[in-house]
């Protein structure tokens, strides 16, 4: 044979493929070839000249049956890892406590050897996904499937590679590769398949090419983070980590827009709210603030839109709640733009209807009362004995007319007021408390946390 001889070449396709079954057909009977053919990884040693049909047949069928065990083997070996993988990946990501160690004895096995000499991660994850759900994809199992071919179409089959869900619109790639250009060219191809034939936009963050399993955490963190920067990059992008530049916090004394739209609420006036919402995005764009800082900011906006009106009254017809989880769940400043485009021109039309109704006065007279008394503490029942009502019937009439329940709607307007004294004064956060009429300042942080989603540590650090 040119070039090498049948063992050699028995030892090369091991070595290239090693589940495969190679039988050896030969006119050499010598002890010493048959052994040094089946050292070399032959299936079996067959003379040509006492070979018979029947017995080819058998031998191959032997053979093919072994190939089958081994590839049933192989698979559920492959399973077993790439799901263990795979749970991992998502407590890392949902932020849980993943060591090291944990992620030592996944790489451990057989599956992912040929990986740790080179090797780069690419992670993918449709934009805006949450609106979709809601307006167009229904079958969220199909989503995957559909993804998981497109993204194989783009892989070339000579490229070694797992892909892997986290769910079923985001996931990751390990990329038996060194070549940096080669995974972004294919990354770029992924994208546009997926525009393509989906029309959906899905971005990717590829990693800087890798040689130890040692670097994975750090490297899928990272991953996880530059990902981030796609909500000012925009949808159907790809993003190299190694690029990537940590957000900054927001400093509420550097940015007033907040004050100027509540009071142009007050004014009515929706075309300087308009103008104001541009400012602040672009200050939040050319600051490059935390995304979740931005969307914060809105929500925190809203919440005191809400509250003047009810202070004023008004029977809220606004599922302001509802406004406030589009603005979480925008993942671009383009759809946080024009979500809050839709949200105002909801207001302003809310505002301007004739069917805006006010409270009925006994609603109104609590109303007025909770916010003369919002420095001490307040209860249902000692609202309901400065009223000369019984606790039923006062919770009942204010729960038909506001939609909330007593309880709630006191700490509601503690914590605007909390959030105000925080926002523009430098006075300690236990003071802040006190002057919300609540003596424990663990009990207010609970609280405030839970409207604002946000700690009072963490929006004073911000001003």
């Amino acid at each position: 044979m040119p070039g090498m001889d049948g063992v050699e070449l028995i030892e090369q396709i091991k070595a290239d493929k090693p589940d495969t079954a190679v039988i050896a057909l030969s006119n050499y009977s010598d002890f010493e070839y048959v052994r040094t053919a089946m050292k070399a990884g032959a299936f079996d040693y067959l003379l040509k000249v006492t070979l018979e049909k029947e017995d080819l047949i058998s031998i191959i069928t032997q053979a093919k049956q072994c190939c089958i065990a081994n590839s049933t083997s192989n698979d559920e070996a492959m399973h077993t890892a790439i799901q263990a993988l795979q749970q991992n990946l998502v407590l890392t990501k949902n932020e849980h406590l993943v060591n090291q160690a944990q992620y030592e004895r996944i790489f451990a096995l057989p599956y992912f050897v040929g990986y740790e000499a080179h090797y780069q991660l690419a992670y993918f994850r449709i934009d805006n996904i949450d609106f979709l759900y809601l307006d167009k994809i229904k079958d969220h199992h199909r989503l995957q499937a559909h993804l998981h071919d497109l993204i194989k179409e783009c892989i070339p089959v000579s490229m070694e590679h797992t892909l892997l869900f986290i769910s079923n619109h985001s996931g990751m790639i390990l990329f038996d590769s060194g070549e940096k250009l080669r995974v972004v060219n294919i990354c770029n191809s992924i994208i546009r398949n997926i525009a393509q034939y989906m029309d959906i936009a899905v971005s990717i963050t590829v990693s800087d090419a890798l040689h130890s399993f040692e670097d994975f955490i750090p490297a899928y963190e990272r991953l996880l983070e530059a990902h981030e920067q796609r909500f000012y990059e925009g949808e159907g992008v790809l993003i190299q980590s190694e690029g990537y530049q940590p957000f900054h916090e927001l400093s509420l004394d550097d940015l007033h827009v907040h004050l100027d739209i509540l009071e142009a609420q007050k004014a009515r006036d929706f075309a300087s709210i308009a103008q104001l919402q541009q400012e602040a995005l672009s200050y939040m764009r050319e600051h490059w603030i935390d995304p979740k800082t931005v969307k914060d900011y809105f929500v925190f906006i809203f919440n005191n839109m809400e509250g003047n009106e009810i202070s004023k009254g008004k029977k809220i017809a606004i599922p302001f709640d509802k406004l406030n989880e589009q603005i979480r769940m925008a993942e671009t400043i383009e759809k946080l733009d024009e979500v809050l485009d839709e949200s105002f021109t909801v207001i302003d039309s809310w505002l301007k209807s004739e069917e805006t109704n006010k409270y009925r006065k006994e609603v109104v007279d609590v109303m007025e009362y909770v916010e003369a008394h919002l420095d001490q503490r307040l209860t249902l029942c000692m609202i309901a004995q400065h009223f000369e009502m019984s606790e039923s019937t006062l919770s009942r009439m204010f729960k038909n007319e506001t939609g909330k329940n007593m309880n709630y709607y006191i700490n509601e307007k503690k914590m605007q007021k909390a959030m105000e004294i925080l926002v523009n004064d430098a006075a300690m956060i236990k003071d802040v408390a006190a002057a919300v009429g609540m003596d424990d300042q663990l009990y207010f942080n609970k609280v405030f946390k839970k409207y604002y989603h946000v700690s009072p540590s963490e929006v004073r650090k911000k001003r």
